[in-house]
């Protein structure tokens, strides 16, 4: 064994080459550097072993007369790679693919589907697993792949909200309602959390329905306001699940949608009869962000008269007179909402002389004051489902509150 072995790459020596010659001269003792180390130095993707493996094979093609042979026999054993894709039983797939990608494209969802061959359009990407895969070519030397392994699944073929929207926009017919009211000094706010329709129907909420109507018809007032989404709807498409993918009951969308429809529908045109302003915002609850959206820019479609706050936020504020009210579903950051209402309404609950924040997901009434920001949890008429069953939601009265203001109090809550 020679202690003076040149591992310098040779003049006209490809990279492929010199590592060819050091591991076939180590199998033949002319050196004692460790597999290891000639696999760190070469950057060679598999084990130490393995390289070694390879190295037996090379010896051979050596010796026997095959050197310009060797480099393309190991380009096609070590590039060589056994992509598969494999189709599972509930219609998502997996493939598996040797590509040459950057570092950032690994990270790209729509590259890795286009690279793997399906269309971003009709696939969304569940997982992905990517390895450094560095292979020798005859031409480039060490060439730097990925071992990507991917699962996709079919998107969902249900309700396209955009295309909904763009619907409404052109198909319905907008109505107008005269309102009877020259002058009013109250507030009427109108949150029904948790309505859950597709669980109860518009039958259910017959009792609520009309007592709302009553108190509608009591008062000419300056402004209602709806608070709608909240968990509206029980689910958020036709596939039985929440917004977040959550597998719950499946309950028939197409009657829960025309039953809220034809609920709200009624309260809003007495409403528009009974005040000089209604006012609706979105509040978005865990079970149906998509859905409830669109459900609230149909009503700003029909109703041209009211205004609409459909942004999508987590919290919403509405200052009317000397009130500040906010709204968040409470299923996020329910144990700091006075402080995170603080950050993003600041300045219009520091001149507030009433600030309440209603929020709703438990199903039933808690009310706290922390240093004069009232928080409440509203209660829901809903049916107890499954999910808030199994959960420990229940026992609870079944009721949902309106709440009357003057411009710097809060004077009544009625249970209906």
């Amino acid at each position: 064994m020679s202690l003076d072995y040149n591992f310098d790459r040779q003049p006209n020596e490809t990279k492929f080459q010199h590592l060819v010659r050091v591991s076939v001269d180590k199998l033949n003792k002319l050196h004692s550097k460790d597999w290891l180390d000639i696999k760190d130095e070469f950057n060679f993707e598999h084990s130490p072993e393995s390289l070694r493996k390879y190295a037996t094979g090379w010896k051979i093609m050596v010796e026997n007369g095959f050197t310009e042979d060797v480099e393309e026999s190991a380009t096609e054993t070590i590039i060589k790679y056994k992509e598969t894709t494999e189709i599972l039983g509930d219609g998502s797939q997996r493939s598996d693919k040797l590509i040459s990608m950057s570092l950032e494209q690994s990270k790209d969802v729509n590259y890795l589907l286009e690279a793997h061959g399906f269309d971003k359009s009709e696939w969304d990407l569940v997982s992905a697993k990517n390895n450094i895969w560095n292979a020798n070519t005859k031409n480039d030397g060490i060439q730097t792949l990925f071992s990507s392994k991917i699962t996709v699944k079919p998107k969902v073929v249900g309700f396209n909200v955009d295309k909904f929207i763009e619907t409404i926009k052109q198909e319905i017919k907008p109505i107008h309602i005269e309102s009877k009211v020259d002058k009013g000094n109250k507030l009427l706010e109108i949150p029904l959390f948790d309505m859950h329709f597709g669980i109860a129907n518009l039958e259910y909420y017959t009792d609520t329905y009309v007592k709302i109507l009553e108190k509608i018809q009591s008062n000419n007032w300056d402004t209602i306001l709806f608070v709608i989404g909240q968990d509206l709807l029980h689910n958020d498409g036709f596939t039985g699940k929440t917004t977040s993918g959550t597998i719950i009951d499946k309950v028939d969308m197409e009657k829960a949608w025309n039953d809220a429809d034809t609920f709200y529908a009624n309260l809003i045109k007495l409403a528009l009869e009974n005040s000089k302003n209604v006012d609706v915002i979105f509040s978005n609850g865990n079970h149906d962000q998509a859905l409830g959206f669109a459900f609230v820019k149909m009503l700003e479609a029909k109703f041209p008269q009211i205004k609409v706050d459909s942004k999508m936020k987590q919290r919403k504020g509405y200052v009317w007179n000397e009130l500040f009210l906010g709204f968040s579903h409470g299923d996020k950051g329910s144990n700091r909402l006075s402080k995170n209402f603080l950050s993003e309404y600041g300045k219009e609950i520091a001149i507030a002389k009433i600030v309440e924040i209603h929020s709703g997901h438990i199903h039933h009434e808690v009310t706290k004051d922390d240093f004069g920001i009232v928080i409440r949890s509203l209660s829901t008429g809903a049916k107890t489902d499954d999910y808030h069953y199994d959960n420990g939601f229940i026992g609870s009265v079944k009721r949902f509150q309106l709440f009357e203001y003057s411009k710097d109090s809060l004077d009544t809550i009625y249970y209906v």
